[in-house]
């Protein structure tokens, strides 16, 4: 499978791909109504179960790591050295004082990358390319166009394959791929021009093939995937239209009254996100020493 897409039995992959793109328009547009750090930390919570039903758990952690560092980085950051803060909450070595306004704007910064990082994958994860294409198609979007996020997601693991061939067989003609950041950095060089090359190609041949199946013709055309919103998929929108409705009344008429996010939830955050990334930089270690152990074993 040319994409990032894993096919499972489940409730959200049934979901028709336009029901999908209403649920991260909505993610999107909830991230950003909800301002309050307590609120935003429960949206991410609830965002989970469907995560767990779309039987995608172990994909989504390994997916969501890369936005945990940055999530670490704004809150540790943003939580010492932004200018806006003012009431000191708790204090590190050498001084460094994490303030209570500051932890409240990198907290919402940070959790609103993760909910919007929550959703995107639980979407490519879960949807076939040719299904969104095709559901794009029935909203009247240009089939051109379509067909360009069509080979958007499917290029990108294509390249990451062609990727590891290149490393694989640079590695056979004795290329250190796996030594200390400097020399993998240096020895990334050769390994650009034979990718270039074979993306190249691939455009190539993709040019090729559209022209043999008549891409350019003009009239309908036809898929091999069909798509249809079913009552699952209206009951998911009226779901999805009942929460933005109580997250537009919070906004409005709550948010003066409901202030959730207090000095310790803030702290507890943080130290949670410290926790999690640390269990990430011990798997990694951990994971480098076996194989070096291996690779003395095997010499």
């Amino acid at each position: 499978m040319n994409s990032l897409y894993l096919p499972k039995e489940s409730f959200i992959h049934n979901l028709d791909p336009r029901t999908k793109m209403i649920f991260v328009a909505f993610v999107v547009l909830s991230s950003f109504i909800l301002n309050d750090p307590a609120l935003q930390l429960l949206f991410l919570v609830f965002l989970f179960p469907l995560v767990v039903a779309a039987k995608l758990v172990k994909p989504y952690l390994i997916s969501m790591q890369f936005l945990l560092l940055f999530a670490v980085l704004i809150m540790t950051v943003h939580g010492i050295y932004n200018p806006i803060g003012v009431t000191p909450v708790f204090e590190i070595f050498g001084g460094l004082t994490f303030k209570y306004e500051s932890m409240v704007y990198a907290s919402v910064m940070s959790f609103r990358i993760l909910v919007i990082g929550t959703a995107a994958v639980l979407f490519v994860m879960s949807t076939h390319p040719s299904d969104m294409a095709s559901a794009l198609v029935k909203w009247k979007v240009p089939h051109s166009f379509a067909f360009i996020l069509l080979s958007t997601f499917q290029i990108i693991p294509i390249i990451a394959r062609e990727a590891k061939i290149v490393m694989e067989a640079q590695q056979a003609r004795c290329l250190d791929v796996k030594g200390n950041l400097i020399q993998r950095v240096k020895n990334l060089i050769p390994i650009f021009a034979p990718l270039f090359i074979i993306t190249f190609m691939k455009v190539h041949q993709l040019s090729y093939v559209l022209e043999c199946r008549a891409f350019s013709r003009e009239g309908a055309k036809t898929s091999l995937r069909d798509t249809r919103i079913g009552y699952k998929d209206y009951a998911f929108l009226i779901g999805i239209l009942l929460f933005l409705a109580i997250e537009i009344y919070l906004q409005l008429y709550l948010s003066g009254f409901l202030n959730l996010t207090t000095d310790a939830l803030l702290t507890y955050s943080l130290i949670g996100t410290w926790v999690v990334f640390g269990f990430m930089i011990l798997k990694f270690i951990f994971k480098r020493v076996q194989s070096l152990v291996g690779g003395v074993a095997d010499a």
